[in-house]
C-alpha cells in the first residue's frame, strides 16, 4: 500500500466529524415550572388579546418613572405553544411599548434587556391571560367601559368552547369570579346590550372615553323610547333600525355628547315616523322610564300602569307600621299562615315593684361621675368604653376644624371632655362618628347628607353580610336603593336587606300609587314577610334569655353597624326636615 501524500493527509484532517442522526434544535423548550429569564426585546411581543385598545392615558407617568427608577418588578411572560415570541401574560403591554419607545430614542442597554418571570402556558393559558390582564386594567384604573365590555365578551366565547356549549350571564360571572375576575350579573348585562346596540351606531363615541353614567341613560332611553314606539303599535324592528340612524348622527368624540340632544332629536323622529305630537311621545317615554325605576328599587318588574306586586317571601319586608299578628286561642299556640311553625308563647317578664307592688316604670338613672373626681385611669378607661373604633383624624386636622367653626360663631364637641359627661362615640370608615347628633354646617345640606348616607348606609352592608352590589345610588329618597337578591342571603344579610329597605319609604311610597288597594297590598306585604317582625330584636339586639332558652349574640348586627345606624337616623331625620321645609 503506497504512503498517502502530504495533501491527502490534510485534507483528512480537516475534513469534518460524523454527522448527526437527527436535525439539529431550533430553540430549547419552554422551562416546565416558573422561571427568571433575561429578555430582549426582540423577543418579545404584547398581548394580542390586551383590553387596552387606546393609549394609556398614564402613559407618560409610566414613562417618566421608567426612566428614573427602571421597572419595579420583573413583568411576567408565558408563550404559546409553538410561537416564537414571548407575550406579556397578565398586565404590562403599556410598559412594554414604553421600553420599545426608550429603546429607540436612547439606544441603553438597560431599555432592551429585560428581567422577565417566565410562567409556562397552560390548556387554560388563554382565558388565565385574558382575566389577568383586565384584573391588572381594572387595577391601575381607566380602562373604558366598552374595552371591559369587549374583553368580557371574549372571555364568553372562550368559556363557550371551553364548556362545548353556551353559557348564561350567571355562570360567566362565577366563572370569572373563581379566575380571579369579579363583576356582577347587571353589570354584564349592560355590556351586552351595549355591544348589541350602541357599538354599531356610535364606536367613536364609545372609543373615545364615554362612561358608564352615560351609555346607562342612552341604553334606558332605548327601552323606554321602544315601549313607546311597540305602544303606538308599530313595529319592533323598524324602531331599531330608527334608533341606530339617530345615534349614528351623533358619533364622536365625547366632548360633543349632550344627551337631551340624542333624546330630543329621537323623540322627533318617533313623532315624525308615527304621525303623533312631541308632547305624546315624551309622556310615553316617561312613563316607562319612571315605571322602570319603580321596578328597579322595589325589585320587580312592574307592568305601566299597575301597582308592583309582592314577590316571594323574605324579598320585601314589611311596610312600616304593620307588624306580626299572632292567631290566639285558648290552649292552642299561635299560627301563622306563612307556615308550620308556631313559636311558643313566651313566658311573663318579671315586675320591677315599689313598695306598693305597683310596676316602677321609671327608667334608671345614670348620672355619670364629676370629671374631677376621676384618676387618670378612670378617665383613660372612660373614654376607650366610649370608642368603637379610632377614627383616625390628627390633632392638626381637629384645630382647623375648630378654627373654621369659631369663624361662624360654632364650637365643635370635644370627645376627650365630652365622653366624660355624656355618651358619644367613634366609629371609623369615610365618615367616622364623633357625636352621633351634631351635625357640621358643611353636611347640613340635602346633597351632602345623602352622600354620607350612602356611604355609612354602604358600610353597614358590608358590615351585615349584605352585597355591596345591592345598593344603587338615587338623587331622591335618603340617597340608596336595594335592588333584590339573585342568591341566598345569610340570615342576618337577609333581615338587614329587609331593615335597610325599610327604611328608604320606598313601600309607603308604592303603597300610596294606589289608594284603592292600599289596604290589600299592605296586607299581603305583613303576610309575606311575617319573619322580619320576629328578626328584628335578634338583628338589633340578639337573643334574650328566656326560662328555657339561653342568651346568644349570634346573627346580630356588630356594635360598629349598631353605632353607624344610630347616625344614619339621625342623618335620614334631618334631610326628611330639611326637605318637608322644617
Amino acid at each position: 500500500m503506497s504512503k498517502p501524500s502530504n495533501e491527502a493527509v490534510t485534507q483528512r484532517l480537516l475534513a469534518g466529524g460524523f454527522p448527526g442522526s437527527s436535525a439539529p434544535v431550533a430553540r430549547l423548550a419552554d422551562p416546565i415550572k416558573e422561571t427568571p429569564m433575561v429578555l430582549t426585546l426582540d423577543e418579545l411581543a404584547p398581548y394580542n388579546r390586551n383590553p387596552r385598545t387606546t393609549r394609556n392615558p398614564l402613559h407618560d407617568e409610566i414613562k417618566a418613572s421608567i426612566q428614573a427608577r427602571g421597572l419595579d418588578t420583573p413583568p411576567p411572560v408565558t408563550r404559546r405553544p409553538g410561537e416564537e415570541h414571548f407575550i406579556i401574560r397578565t398586565g404590562g403591554n403599556t410598559r412594554l411599548a414604553i421600553l420599545n419607545e426608550l429603546w429607540k430614542e436612547t439606544r441603553d442597554e438597560r431599555y432592551f434587556r429585560i428581567n422577565c418571570l417566565f410562567r409556562p402556558w397552560s390548556d387554560r393559558g388563554e382565558i388565565v391571560s385574558l382575566t389577568g390582564h383586565l384584573a391588572e386594567n381594572d387595577l391601575r384604573g381607566n380602562l373604558m367601559f366598552v374595552e371591559r365590555a369587549v374583553s368580557i365578551d371574549a372571555a364568553r366565547e372562550l368559556y363557550a368552547q371551553e364548556a362545548g356549549r353556551e353559557i348564561s350571564q350567571r355562570e360567566l360571572v362565577r366563572k370569572l369570579a373563581e379566575d380571579g375576575y369579579r363583576i356582577s350579573q347587571s353589570h354584564i348585562s349592560r355590556m351586552q346590550e351595549t355591544l348589541r346596540t350602541l357599538v354599531p351606531a356610535i364606536p367613536a363615541l364609545l372609543y373615545s372615553g364615554l362612561g358608564k353614567p352615560q351609555i346607562e341613560k342612552l341604553l334606558n332611553l332605548r327601552s323606554a323610547a321602544l315601549k313607546a314606539w311597540v305602544g303606538f303599535n308599530a313595529q319592533e324592528t323598524d324602531f331599531e333600525l330608527l334608533y341606530q340612524e339617530v345615534l349614528n348622527g351623533f358619533d364622536g368624540h365625547t366632548d360633543n355628547f349632550v344627551f337631551e340632544t340624542i333624546q330630543d332629536e329621537l323623540i322627533g323622529q318617533i313623532r315624525r315616523a308615527l304621525n303623533v305630537s312631541y308632547e305624546e311621545v315624551l309622556k310615553a317615554i316617561l312613563d316607562h322610564q319612571d315605571s322602570s325605576r319603580r321596578s328597579q328599587l322595589v325589585g320587580v318588574q312592574v307592568p305601566d300602569g299597575q301597582i308592583p306586586q309582592v314577590p316571594a317571601t323574605g324579598a320585601l319586608p314589611p311596610a312600616p307600621g304593620n307588624s306580626l299578628t299572632l292567631e290566639k286561642s285558648s290552649g292552642t299556640p299561635s299560627k301563622q299562615k306563612q307556615g308550620d311553625v308556631s313559636p311558643s308563647t313566651p313566658p311573663p317578664l318579671p315586675e320591677r315593684t315599689g313598695g306598693s307592688g305597683a310596676v316602677d316604670t321609671t327608667p334608671p338613672q345614670h348620672t355619670p361621675p364629676d370629671p374631677e373626681q376621676l384618676s387618670e385611669e378612670e378617665r383613660a378607661a372612660r373614654l376607650n368604653g366610649h370608642i368603637v373604633t379610632p377614627d383616625g383624624i390628627g390633632q392638626k386636622v381637629r384645630d382647623v376644624q375648630r378654627r373654621i367653626a369659631a369663624e361662624h360663631g360654632e364650637t365643635l364637641p370635644d370627645f376627650n371632655s365630652d365622653a366624660l359627661r355624656a355618651i358619644p362615640v367613634q366609629a371609623g370608615g369615610l365618615h367616622a362618628i364623633s357625636d352621633v347628633w351634631y351635625i357640621e354646617r358643611n353636611t347640613d345640606t340635602p346633597e351632602e347628607l345623602r352622600k354620607v348616607l350612602r356611604t355609612l348606609v354602604f358600610e353597614i352592608a358590608q358590615l351585615c353580610d349584605v352585597p355591596g352590589e345591592l345598593l344603587k345610588p338615587t338623587d331622591f329618597a335618603l340617597g340608596f336603593t336595594l335592588s333584590t337578591p339573585q342568591s341566598e342571603l345569610t340570615a342576618r344579610g337577609t333581615t338587614s336587606w329587609q331593615f335597610l329597605q325599610s327604611l328608604t319609604g320606598m313601600y309607603s311610597y308604592v303603597v300610596s300609587r294606589d289608594p284603592d288597594t292600599a289596604e290589600e297590598l299592605k296586607a299581603s306585604i305583613a303576610e309575606e314577610n311575617a319573619t322580619f317582625a320576629m328578626n328584628l330584636g335578634q338583628l338589633l339586639l340578639g337573643d334574650p334569655l328566656f326560662d328555657s332558652k339561653p342568651a346568644s349574640t349570634e346573627g346580630r348586627m356588630t356594635d360598629a353597624a349598631v353605632v353607624k345606624l344610630f347616625r344614619v337616623i339621625r342623618l335620614a331625620r334631618r334631610l326628611i326636615e330639611l326637605e318637608a321645609g322644617q
